[in-house]
């Protein structure tokens, strides 16, 4: 009997020894071989559709850990200007993590690969300047300054319904108008008082939003607008800005998706230290999207940077060389 007792007792270590889940480690890194930090890994079990994520780290490090051995699906997205990768059938076997480096392509923009990818190559490379958050005189911080151009660390989900869909026309931006409505320059400046917020970009018409911090309300008979209207205030630390009155001629995103007058934006920005500003975004139109998208945002303070005058028209080669989307 104690044979046997001794033998069951062998016999569960040796199998208790075996890992009964995998995992998968990895790298990601743009064209440059530069490593892609807060880029959004995903795994998808083809059988259960249960879901694993994880964001990479600032050296482009992911790991997922006790994946049950299966076929998944594999996809790691990024910045705008990097294709989103994708892998089906990836096999996951108990045991030891599997390793797979990803090298993330570049979107083909205006007809040429790696085409304005500069932005996101200058966001991944710059280091922020350390500190404590700056205030103002009623304590409140501070976002003034020039802020690179954001890094997604939460795409969220965007559910459009048919009315939404892009309609396959050029950005309005190659016909000199406004750019789409959550488009995001190389650099924006953001200057700050107790009543207005300011934000200045590099390459739009017009080149500003105005948020008024000084608790009116929205227009009941204001134009509708481009951007819409403003108004801010504050939740503790976080100043949430309320926007209305869009006037639904543009687009919505660099996507192409539409939007109505009826669109809603809600954006939180935060300053967790001298050297981040975060943004979430909740977007709600009834008319064109099923749910409301909330998306979050990373800029890092680029202090050696600034804006520049801008004007579309001048030499505006772009409508005869564009391709239209699709």
């Amino acid at each position: 009997m104690k044979r046997v007792l001794a033998c069951l007792a062998l016999a569960s270590l040796r199998l208790g020894s075996q890992p009964a889940d995998g995992g998968l480690i990895g790298v990601v890194s743009a064209p440059d071989t530069l490593p892609v930090p807060l880029a959004a890994v995903q795994l998808k079990n083809a059988e259960t559709s249960a879901l694993f994520n994880a964001v990479t780290t600032g050296k482009g490090e992911f790991a997922l850990t006790n994946l049950p051995p299966g076929r998944y699906d594999f996809s790691v997205s990024s910045v705008r200007y990097f294709a989103r990768f994708q892998k089906s059938g990836l096999v996951i076997q108990a045991g030891s993590p599997q390793r797979l480096d990803v090298r993330l392509g570049f979107v083909v923009m205006g007809g040429t690969p790696g085409e304005g990818h500069e932005p996101a190559l200058s966001s991944l490379r710059r280091v922020a300047p350390r500190g404590p958050t700056p205030r103002m005189p009623d304590g409140k911080p501070d976002f003034s300054g020039v802020w690179s151009w954001p890094i997604p660390t939460d795409a969220g989900t965007a559910a459009f319904l048919p009315a939404g869909a892009p309609n396959g026309s050029l950005t309005p931006a190659t016909y000199c108008l406004p750019h789409a409505v959550l488009w995001n320059n190389s650099f924006v400046k953001m200057v700050q008082t107790p009543k207005l917020m300011v934000i200045l970009y590099d390459d739009d018409d017009p080149a500003y939003r105005q948020i008024y911090l000084d608790g009116r309300p929205h227009p009941k008979d204001e134009d509708p607008t481009w951007y819409g209207h403003a108004v801010g205030h504050w939740d503790g630390d976080t100043l949430v800005v309320d926007r209305v009155g869009f006037n639904g001629k543009g687009w919505l995103d660099p996507g192409g998706h539409r939007y109505t007058e009826q669109l809603h934006v809600v954006e939180r920005y935060s300053r967790p230290d001298n050297g981040h500003l975060e943004v979430e975004t909740t977007v709600d139109d009834p008319n064109v999207l099923k749910t409301p998208w909330i998306s979050k945002r990373l800029s890092i303070l680029a202090p050696e940077e600034d804006v520049r005058e801008y004007a579309c028209n001048e030499n505006n080669v772009d409508p005869a060389h564009m391709k239209t989307g699709k």
